[in-house]
């Protein structure tokens, strides 16, 4: 193995683990807990918009998608129809389409209802009690189920491809 593809293969795996890793922990554990905390998340979730975490995730998921991309062509030999044509082939492009739209929820759906409930949810806890207050936090409540669906699909697809990666030289 060369050195590229040594650099390629860490960058890819290391980005990925942190990628889907951190998004299945999110999925699963983190928003629930959130949620049965009540107010109190809000502040949880203030505090991992302040550590950049909308930054880091869509900064991982683009290094293992284009490391990825560069290991595909190189395994594809340089993204022959052939090899799409074996089950290798189709394992590996099922996973690596299921990461794709798995990136295109996160940034589409989740990434901008998060950026939006964090600051709606600090507003309307400044607002007095009333109908003004009510409306805004019925917004945040229909933001963070929008996050909570689509960071479920997003983990979904994550572990689909984290499985297709896995699988693809033994299938």
């Amino acid at each position: 193995m060369n050195t590229a593809v040594l650099v390629l293969r860490l960058i890819h795996i290391v980005c990925g683990v942190y990628w889907a890793g951190t998004l299945m922990f999110a999925a699963t554990l983190l928003q629930p807990s959130v949620a049965d905390v009540g107010p109190d998340g809000g502040k949880v979730m203030q505090a991992l918009l302040r550590r950049r975490f909308l930054e880091y995730i869509p900064i991982m998921a683009a290094l293992t998608i284009l490391s990825g991309i560069e290991l595909l062509r190189r395994v594809s030999g340089g993204f022959s129809a052939s090899f799409f044509g074996t089950t290798a082939g189709m394992t590996l492009s099922t996973g690596a389409l299921a990461a794709l739209i798995a990136f295109t929820i996160g940034m589409s759906v989740v990434r901008p209802s998060a950026k939006r409930a964090g600051p709606l949810a600090q507003q309307a806890q400044q607002l007095p009690e009333g109908p003004e207050r009510d409306a805004a936090m019925a917004q945040v409540q229909r933001l963070r189920q929008r996050m909570k669906t689509g960071g479920r699909m997003v983990a979904a697809l994550l572990l689909i491809a984290v499985i297709g990666m896995a699988a693809f030289r033994y299938v």
